[in-house]
Order: structure tokens, then sequence, then C-alpha cells
């Protein structure tokens, strides 16, 4: 009788101690992922900021050897390496200052915001299309788009020039919704990410501030 209970007692306390190493590698993993998605989100922001001052020095006659691009591929990490930032999007009212990277794999979602392929550039006629996280895993960009509300200012910053566009509406979709992502004959905005529960998706429509 007693033996069963000590047996019983030492099932417990190997159980509690697996409990406890499981929960610090979890948060040990949240910590990591969470510190190389900033850390790969610093490098795309360099390599965008290289691309402005090298667009800046084709303006400037007696441009010096010291304009060299700051993030040498050699210094940055291979898979942000294969991104091609093509903007910085700004969100004043839910405090968003992310660069976007071209393409919505889930690997740049991971560390940025994405530009799904084949829709329009910033600036241009057409919808320019941006999906982000709301994940806390990963880079949580967008886990306050729902408080956005009409006339919102959407700010996307090229290496040539800044767009503004205003809110126009918000809603929900199913997944299979893709229409969202069509062309559009003005130029438009469109961002996407997950609503809580990953289940369906929260959109936010803007057009272009004339």
């Amino acid at each position: 009788m007693i033996r069963g209970k000590c047996m019983k007692k030492k099932i417990i306390n190997i159980v509690a101690v697996l409990l406890i190493v499981c929960g610090i590698s979890l948060i040990g993993a949240t910590i990591y992922m969470k510190y190389t998605a900033h850390k790969r989100q610093a490098e795309l922001r360099a390599s965008f900021e290289s691309m402005v001052d090298s667009n800046t020095d084709k303006d400037t006659k007696s441009a010096d050897k010291s304009s060299t691009p700051k993030d040498s591929s050699a210094q940055k990490d291979p898979e942000v390496s294969k991104v091609k930032p093509i903007a910085i999007l700004i969100i004043p009212k839910i405090d968003i200052n992310v660069a976007v990277g071209e393409g919505t794999g889930n690997d740049l979602l991971r560390y940025a915001v994405g530009h799904f392929e084949n829709t329009a550039l910033p600036g241009e006629k057409g919808n320019l299309c941006l999906a982000g996280h709301r994940n806390f895993t990963y880079a949580e960009y967008f886990k306050d788009l729902d408080k956005l509300q009409k006339n919102d200012e959407i700010i996307v910053k090229t290496k040539d020039k800044e767009f503004t566009y205003l809110v126009t509406k918000s809603f929900i979709v199913n997944p299979d919704e893709v229409d969202v992502l069509s062309p559009t004959k003005d130029e438009t905005i469109t961002l996407v990410t997950c609503t809580v529960g990953a289940k369906q998706r929260l959109i936010v429509k803007g057009a272009l501030k004339k």
C-alpha cells in the first residue's frame, strides 16, 4: 500500500517536472521566434533604406565610396537576402511602421508585411494588396487592424515617393473569397489578415488620397 502511494507520488512529480520543462521550452521558443522576426525585419528595413540611399546617389554627381549600401548580403540572414523590399507601411492610428516584402509566403509573413504578387504597386491604378499576421508568436503587425475606421490614414512609402490611402471600409470574408484581391479601376489598397482563431479573414479597404 505504502509502496503504491510512493510510486504514485513519484509519477506525479515526474509529470510536474515534464510540464515545467515543456512550459519553459515553449516560452523560450516563442522568445527566439520573436527575436528572429525582429532581427529580420530590421535587416529588411536596412535593405530598403539602402535602396533609397542608392536612388538619391544617382542624382548626386559626386557620390563617394562611403555611400556603399550598408546591408551587404554577406551580413544578412540568407532568408532576408531572398526578399525584395518594396515599401514601408505606416498606419499612425495603430502604430504600424513596417517594411513590406514582395510575396506572401509563410516565412516572409513571420517577420514582415507581404505584397501579393501580380497586384498593383504603391500609387499605381489598381488594387495594392498586402497581408500581415496578427499572431503573437510571430510578427503581429496587423493585430489591431480591426480598430481602423473610415478615413484613417494608411501611408505607403516607396524609394521614390509617399502615398496616403484613406480607409473606406472593413469587413470579414471566408478564406476562399479571393475576389477581394481583384483589380480595381482606381488606386486602392487592400489589407488582409486572419480573424481571431484564423477561421476567416479581416479585410480593410482604402482609396488613394487625391
